[in-house]
Formats: structure tokens, sequence, C-alpha cells
């Protein structure tokens, strides 16, 4: 019996490698952009702190030290300044995930596409086998009811 062997299985098994490739590299992607929220998240803590120590020296109305108040300044506006330079790398971030997740979702088209002709294929092998099975069961029928008239002579 002759079994089915797909011709373009080294295709089929390039593009899933290459759709494994890619699968890491988003999750890499996505390591990439968490850790930069991570970061993002430690900044606005820290703006958020600053800030609020700023407001209390401002609102209470006593006189504080002058350099106090203008490293506080400073120290706002270099926070403020890195939380802009994180929002550009984010969005840079978000952009490669993104251009990433669409090479993902065109390689597993390529892999589907790859898959469901091996399928056709096969069944196709597997009708042309039983149409060929039925033949050679019916010409062992016609032989034994030749031989079954010539012996009845």
């Amino acid at each position: 019996m002759k079994r089915f062997r797909y011709a373009l299985e080294p295709v089929l098994l390039t593009r899933r490698w290459d759709l494994d490739g890619l699968m890491l590299e988003l999750g890499e992607q996505n390591a990439a952009l968490a850790a930069h929220q991570a970061v993002i998240a430690a900044a606005d803590a820290r703006f958020a702190a600053a800030s609020g120590e700023w407001r209390a020296l401002t609102a209470g109305g006593a006189a504080h030290a002058a350099d106090r108040f203008a490293m506080l300044t400073r120290y706002l506006g270099e926070l403020s300044r890195q939380g802009r330079e994180n929002a550009v790398r984010l969005t840079e971030l978000q952009a490669a995930r993104d251009d990433v997740a669409a090479r993902v979702m065109a390689a597993q088209r390529a892999v589907e596409a790859a898959e469901q002709h091996r399928a056709d294929c096969k069944a196709l092998f597997m009708q042309e086998r039983a149409s060929a099975d039925f033949k050679l069961a019916d010409d062992q029928w016609n032989m034994l009811q030749t031989g079954a008239i010539a012996h009845d002579n």
C-alpha cells in the first residue's frame, strides 16, 4: 500500500518555523513594552510625589527656602521631559510590536493555507486510493465470477 506523502512538507515546515520565530519576537516585543510601561509607572509615581511636595510648599503660605522651591521646580521639569521621552519611546515600542503582530498574522495565514492544501491533497489521495481499492475489488469479483461460470460448465 502506498502511503500519503506531501510533496510540499518542507514548505509547510519552513512556514511553521517562520511563525515560531515571529511568535518569539512578538513575545520579546511584548516584554519590552511591559518593561517600559513599568518604567513609565515608576516615573509617574515620582512625578506625583514631587508634585505633591511642590504643592505643599506653595500652599502653606509660610516662608520656605528658595533653593528648595527652585530644586523641586527643576526636578519636576526634568521629570516632565523624561515623561515626554517615555511617551515617544512607548509609541515606538507599540509600533514595533504592531508590526511584528501583523507579520505574525500573515505568517499564520500562510501556515493555515499550507495546512489546508496538505489536507486537500490528503483527501484527494484517500479518494483516489479508495477508488483504486474499489476497482481492484471489482476486478477480483469479476474474475471470480468468470471463473465460477467457467467451472460450472
